[in-house]
């Protein structure tokens, strides 16, 4: 009995609203965008056409994350640090509070339940089931735990000075250790739960024979042997895709999506990235709002003035990202402060192809939202 009510806590069997059909779209597979303006959260489609608003804000909070789950169902937002949720069905008229302390939050792949920290524990968790809004505690750390695979197969994955471990959500004492070493920081499951991504200490080369140890993020599967793959030096992970091929990432003042096996990736230097399509074709990022126009007067301006050697950086940049940016607790890479615009940017093609300005006007993050199933 005790097993079965647990089961149905952490979302076993309990099912949501089922929304309404999207309209067929090719090339972004009926996705939208949920952004942030003003004391409003307003949806487009990916072009940043038929904009609509979706929800009032309490007051006039900064928007420091915006997350949903794979199957466009829920939205999970951070506001000024505590997190709130909404369905996305069109059945809520307002975000609701969550009864999680101030820290880290992720949505179940399924949008079935919330992994977050714990008011009654100050390194204890505990999932909230959306549905019942019933809550259990679970005794792992939250920085970087997650809620990976759905209904019986969903396991919690998180990580302790003694490793990475996998449990069944309501059995976290029944853990197995799938990785022997935990990362510095940063550590992010795959929405799968077969990979994650964290930050490593290695020896890195300095000219062609001598080495030296530095930090360095990796990909390293969960399979009790953790493999590892080195991945772009200095980067900050945001979120992986849903189909757990791509991860999102923020390498100083260049947001870039990079593969969960390493190799392939492209950066666009000057933007905060935001959000990744479900099959990692796509990013949302942040940049500088600047009209063409001030942008043309500018360029013709420094074009004129006498050479000088600096750094040539692009319109979108965005105002705060800067190399010295620490990751705060809550959101690994928070948004930009000042004035911003929202782009698209394309993990295919050439890697000059400069991302497309789809909102011009946006205060705080945005998300991409799969086509509801």
């Amino acid at each position: 009995m005790i097993r079965a009510a647990v089961l149905a806590l952490v979302g076993v069997g309990v099912g949501l609203v089922a929304p309404s059909p999207a309209r067929a779209d090719d090339e972004f597979g009926g996705g939208s965008v949920i952004f942030a303006r003003g004391s409003a959260l307003y949806r487009s489609d990916p072009r940043g056409r038929e904009e609509k608003k979706l929800v009032d804000l309490p007051g006039t909070p900064h928007v420091r994350a915006l997350r949903t789950d794979a199957r466009g169902q829920v939205l999970l937002a951070d506001l000024d640090g505590s997190w709130y949720w909404m369905r996305l069905d069109g059945s809520a008229t307002e975000l609701t509070k969550l009864p999680c302390a101030d820290g880290p939050a992720q949505l179940a792949v399924d949008g079935r339940c919330v992994l977050c920290r714990s008011d009654e524990s100050a390194t204890g968790s505990m999932i909230y089931n959306l549905a019942s809004g019933r809550s259990a505690p679970v005794s792992i750390p939250a920085p970087g735990a997650r809620l990976v695979r759905e209904n019986a197969e969903r396991r919690l994955i998180w990580a302790d000075a003694d490793g990475v471990w996998a449990a069944p959500p309501y059995a976290p004492s029944k853990k197995q250790r799938v990785a022997p070493e935990a990362p510095l920081r940063s550590m992010l499951p795959s929405p799968d739960g077969m990979r994650a991504v964290g930050v490593f200490v290695d020896k890195i080369y300095e000219g062609r024979t001598k080495t030296k140890e530095a930090e360095q993020l990796m990909t390293f599967a969960l399979d009790g042997h953790a493999a590892r793959r080195k991945a772009i030096k200095d980067a900050v992970p945001i979120e992986w895709s849903h189909d757990s091929q791509w991860v999102l990432v923020q390498d100083r003042g260049s947001a870039c999506i990079m593969g969960a096996r390493g190799g392939q990736y492209k950066c666009w230097k000057g933007f905060t990235g935001a959000s990744i399509s479900p099959d990692g074709r796509w990013a949302l990022l942040l940049g500088k709002r600047e009209d063409t126009s001030e942008a043309d007067k500018k360029s013709k301006k420094r074009a004129s003035a006498k050479p000088k050697k600096e750094s040539q950086e692009p319109s979108g940049e965005a105002e705060n990202a800067t190399e010295d940016d620490e990751p705060i607790d809550d959101v690994e890479v928070a948004p930009p402060s000042g004035p911003l615009a929202l782009y698209r940017a394309k993990l295919e093609g050439a890697f000059t192809e400069k991302p497309a300005r789809i909102i011009s006007n946006v205060e705080g993050a945005a998300v991409w939202v799969p086509a509801p199933e």
